[in-house]
């Protein structure tokens, strides 16, 4: 009982009155605007998040603005796939980076909430397109027509590098099954099959990986050509 009798109430060590709150902090608690320019100059590196424009706007249908405002460019092709959580970490994938066109097996699954966890609203951005897998042949064979140059990630004896690839602007990426890759009977339709080189021992990537570094490449090869930037431009201007 006599120790309760002598439990402090207060830390007597004043240690910490010795330091000075972050700016943001001081911000925070007193309401007063702290200079921009001189929070970069104390924090030259700093995180950034960027808000989604269209939030921005509520009430306007800029969505189907954003769509109209993809070009032909590269359609990334996910019928075959079947797990929810590696289609919508695809679709977010594809627009973040500006895919012309997603297409899955099922346009249900763009509704689930294994598929949304993953996606973050990216459903909403990117036009998202159903081709069921009995029907993959003569969508690749239509696509041909419009002539899309059509690869497929695989691994085949024929396989050309991925850093070793060039694409071209109408590009069609077919990717495999989790389980099985892309069916031999698909093979013939394809232009190219490309792999991603590998080191380790483990056979493959997770598709979901394999979908977004194909992605990655591409945007990077436009970029560099400045086809993507000037798409991007001469439509501004038309708009």
């Amino acid at each position: 009982m006599s120790r309760m009798n002598h439990i402090a109430l207060e830390n007597s060590n004043i240690a910490l009155k010795q330091f000075n709150a972050a700016a943001w902090v001081l911000k925070t608690s007193t309401g007063t605007e702290d200079n921009g320019a001189d929070m970069i100059g104390v924090h030259k590196n700093v995180q950034k998040k960027l808000v989604p424009w269209c939030s921005t706007f509520p009430g306007q249908d800029l969505g189907s603005e954003l769509r109209q405002k993809r070009e032909e460019g590269l359609i990334v092709v996910a019928s075959l796939i079947d797990r929810l959580p590696n289609l919508g970490g695809l679709s977010r994938t594809c627009e973040v980076f500006g895919v012309s066109e997603y297409v899955v097996g099922n346009l249900k699954y763009t509704e689930d909430k294994q598929f949304r966890s993953l996606s973050v609203t990216a459903e909403q951005w990117v036009p998202i397109s159903e081709v069921k897998p009995q029907f993959l042949s003569m969508y690749l064979e239509a696509k041909k027509k419009d002539g899309y140059t059509l690869i497929g990630a695989e691994q085949t004896s024929n396989s050309t590098r991925l850093n070793d690839f060039k694409f071209t602007q109408k590009t069609l990426l077919l990717l495999g099954n989790e389980k099985e890759g892309i069916p031999a009977d698909l093979l013939p339709f394809l232009d190219v099959c490309v792999e991603i080189p590998q080191e380790g021992v483990v056979r493959s990537l997770n598709v979901h990986v394999t979908g977004a570094l194909f992605v990655w490449e591409y945007m990077r090869q436009q970029a560099l050509a400045g086809t993507h930037s000037n798409r991007v431009h001469s439509q501004e201007e038309e708009t």
